[in-house]
């Protein structure tokens, strides 16, 4: 019986500080984090939150993914991630289109603050790959971008979704919320100057998809 109870114990403690970890790593760290600064900067207090404002800069700068998958990850149906952010830390490794939207604005709101109170500036470089992730998430036909990967237009695979609780997750499809939060990430990118061509057609479609998606009550 002892015996029982210490292995008990023992497996109880190892899925306490492995398994836990593991199943809890879906946080929203970065979500919070660019909403919440956003929210400080617009309060017109930025002197006020100085410290918090460049801590969060610096962790928004630490949560960009910097390299994509090892090895030849688009043979394994992997896209590219170099440039996003995800909804909780870098180590997540997942790019999500509003996250690397909103997590965009937040530096380029802050590369025009004092350093004093922003702190350094991210590397232009960065900048440009984020531009890339996001226009690579956009629909060439609809114009509206989705969430994880660019939307499949194959709605018919949909069938094969094995969950009993959400629907329509087999393939990606466009959001109006994603598509929203990357249009005012590009515009207010869009003075920098890179692959501006490409982003005027890309937020003109954008702007399309959110028309067409509007309802009678004015509503979305």
């Amino acid at each position: 019986m002892t015996k029982t109870l210490k292995t008990y114990t023992t497996t109880q403690t190892l899925c306490s500080r492995v398994v836990k970890p593991l199943l809890t790593r879906y946080s929203r760290q970065i979500w919070d984090t660019t909403l919440a600064t956003q929210a400080i900067i617009a309060s017109n207090m930025p002197d006020e939150y100085g410290d918090s404002l460049r801590k969060a800069h610096f962790y928004i700068k630490e949560s960009l993914i910097k390299e994509n998958p090892g090895g030849d990850f688009m043979s394994m149906y992997h896209h590219f991630t170099k440039g996003g952010w995800t909804f909780s830390d870098q180590d997540h490794g997942w790019a999500v289109s509003d996250c690397t939207a909103e997590s965009l604005k937040c530096l380029l709101i802050l590369s025009q603050m004092p350093l004093e109170i922003a702190g350094e500036k991210a590397n232009i470089e960065r900048l440009y790959d984020a531009v890339n992730v996001l226009l690579y998430l956009q629909s060439p036909e609809s114009g509206g971008f989705g969430a994880w990967e660019p939307p499949v237009l194959l709605p018919a695979i949909q069938v094969l979704n094995p969950s009993e609780l959400f629907a329509d997750i087999v393939v990606e499809f466009e959001h109006v919320e994603c598509t929203v939060s990357v249009i005012q990430a590009l515009v207010s990118f869009l003075h920098l100057g890179y692959r501006e061509k490409e982003i005027k057609i890309s937020v003109a479609k954008a702007i399309s998809f959110l028309e067409q998606k509007q309802w009678p009550d004015g509503s979305w």
